[in-house]
C-alpha cells in the first residue's frame, strides 16, 4: 500500500502544478483583457475633460508594470506642462509610494516628483527629493541640473557652485561660465559688506573658472574704486566695455556719477568716441551725446548727429538725446518748437524699457546679468 502511495506522489504533484499554472495563465489573460479596457476608459475621461475621473481609473491599478509606469510618468508630465500641478503631484506621488517599481522606474518617478515641486514653487521639497536622489546615487547627473536651478533661485551661491562642479564632472557639460557668475555673485555680497580682501579672493576664483568673463573686469573695477584707486578702476571699466560694448548700458550712469571730475569725464568722452568710431555701435551714440552735453561739447556733435539721423538707425533713446544737440543749435525763435519735441521724446523714452533679453525677448528697465524670465546668463543687452 505504501509503495502505491509513493508511486502516486509524482502524479499528484504534477496535477497540482498543472492546475496552478492554468489558474495563473487565466489570471494573466484576465489582466491583459482588463488593462486595455481601463486605459480606454481613462482616455475617454481625459477626452471628456474629466481628468479627476481619469486619474481615479489610472491610479487604481493593483500592479504597475513597465508600460503602465511609463504611461503614468508621461501623463503626469503632461499635467505639469499644462500647469495642473496638483494632478501631476497625485500621479507621481502615487508612483513613488508603490513597492513594485524597478530602480529605474523609481528614479524616473522621483525626478518627475521633484520637477512637480519645483513647478509648484515648493523649492524646499524639490531640493529634498533631488538631494535624496544624489545621496542614493552620487553619479546621478540628471538630479544635478534641477538642484542647481533651485540653489540659483534661492541665491545659495556656494551650494550652486558645488552642484555645478559635480554636474560638470558627471555629465562633461562645461559649466565654467556659470560657476564664474556664481563666484561673482558672492564677490558682490562681499563688496557690499566692505570685505575687500574676501571680495578679491572670490573674484580671482571667478577669473580662474572662466578667464574670458567680462564681469570679472567690472568687479575688479568696483574693487579698485572701493580702494580709492580711481585711475585703475576707470581702466578696468574701459577694458570691460571694450570686451563687451553691451556693458555701457549698465555702467554709464555709474561711471558718470563716480568719475565726475572734468578730466575724468573728458577721458571717458574720448574713450566712447573712439569706441564708437571703431565699432559703429548705434547704442553707444546716445551715451556719447549725454557726455557731450555734460562737457558743453554739443556743437562738436552737430555733423555727427546729422549723419546719424539721416544714415543711421537711431533708437528712441538716441533720438531723445539728439534733440539736445538740435535744441542748442537751433535758431532762437524756433527753440520753443524743438523744446516741445524734445520734452515729448524724453518722456516717451523714459517710459520704454532700456534692456532686452536676446534669449527670450523679455524687456526690463535695468541691466541684469541673469534674465529673470528665462534665467539665462549674459543674454541682456540694450534695446
Amino acid at each position: 500500500m505504501q509503495e502505491i502511495l509513493f508511486l502516486l506522489l509524482p502524479i499528484a504533484f504534477y496535477s497540482g502544478w498543472h492546475a496552478a499554472r492554468k489558474r495563473y495563465k487565466e489570471h494573466q489573460e484576465q489582466q491583459r483583457q482588463d488593462v486595455p479596457q481601463r486605459f480606454v476608459q481613462g482616455i475617454n475621461y481625459l477626452l471628456s475633460e474629466e481628468p479627476d475621473k481619469a486619474l481615479d481609473v489610472f491610479l487604481n491599478y493593483a500592479e504597475v508594470d513597465e508600460h503602465t509606469a511609463n504611461t503614468f510618468l508621461l501623463l503626469g508630465n503632461l499635467f505639469r506642462n499644462r500647469g495642473e500641478i496638483n494632478r501631476a503631484l497625485r500621479i507621481h506621488q502615487n508612483l513613488v509610494a508603490r513597492s513594485d517599481l524597478s530602480k529605474a522606474q523609481r528614479t524616473a518617478a522621483m525626478l518627475a516628483l521633484g520637477e512637480d515641486f519645483f513647478a509648484a514653487g515648493l523649492l524646499d521639497r524639490a531640493e529634498s527629493v533631488f538631494s535624496e536622489l544624489l545621496k542614493d546615487d552620487p553619479k546621478h547627473a540628471d538630479a544635478c541640473e534641477p538642484l542647481r536651478n533651485i540653489y540659483e533661485q534661492l541665491h545659495e551661491w556656494n551650494k550652486a557652485i558645488e552642484i555645478a562642479q559635480l554636474a560638470q564632472q558627471r555629465s562633461k557639460v562645461d559649466h565654467s561660465r556659470l560657476i564664474a557668475h556664481y563666484y561673482c555673485e558672492l564677490a558682490v555680497q562681499e563688496l557690499q559688506k566692505q570685505n575687500l580682501f574676501r571680495a578679491e579672493e572670490t573674484i580671482k576664483k571667478a577669473a580662474k573658472s572662466y578667464p574670458a568673463a567680462s564681469r570679472v573686469l567690472v568687479l575688479n573695477a568696483d574693487l579698485a574704486y572701493a580702494r580709492n584707486q580711481r585711475e585703475e578702476a576707470l581702466n578696468f571699466y574701459r577694458q570691460a566695455i571694450e570686451k563687451d560694448t553691451r556693458l555701457i548700458g549698465m555702467l554709464f550712469n555709474q561711471l558718470v556719477n563716480k568719475f565726475n571730475q572734468k578730466d575724468e569725464l573728458e577721458s571717458l568722452y574720448q574713450f566712447i568716441q573712439q569706441t564708437f568710431a571703431k565699432t559703429q555701435d548705434a547704442k553707444l551714440f546716445g551715451y556719447l551725446l549725454q557726455l557731450a552735453h555734460k562737457l558743453g561739447k554739443l556743437s562738436d556733435m552737430r555733423v555727427q548727429v546729422g549723419e546719424y539721423l539721416t544714415k543711421g538707425k537711431p533708437s528712441l533713446n538716441t533720438l531723445a538725446h539728439a534733440t539736445d544737440v538740435l535744441s542748442a543749435l537751433w535758431q532762437e525763435e524756433k527753440v520753443c518748437d524743438i523744446a516741445q519735441l524734445q520734452t515729448a521724446l524724453q518722456r516717451l523714452s523714459a517710459s520704454q524699457p532700456d534692456f532686452q533679453c536676446a534669449q527670450c525677448g523679455y524687456k526690463m528697465h535695468g541691466y541684469l546679468w541673469r534674465c529673470p524670465a528665462c534665467h539665462h546668463w549674459d543674454t541682456v543687452s540694450n534695446v
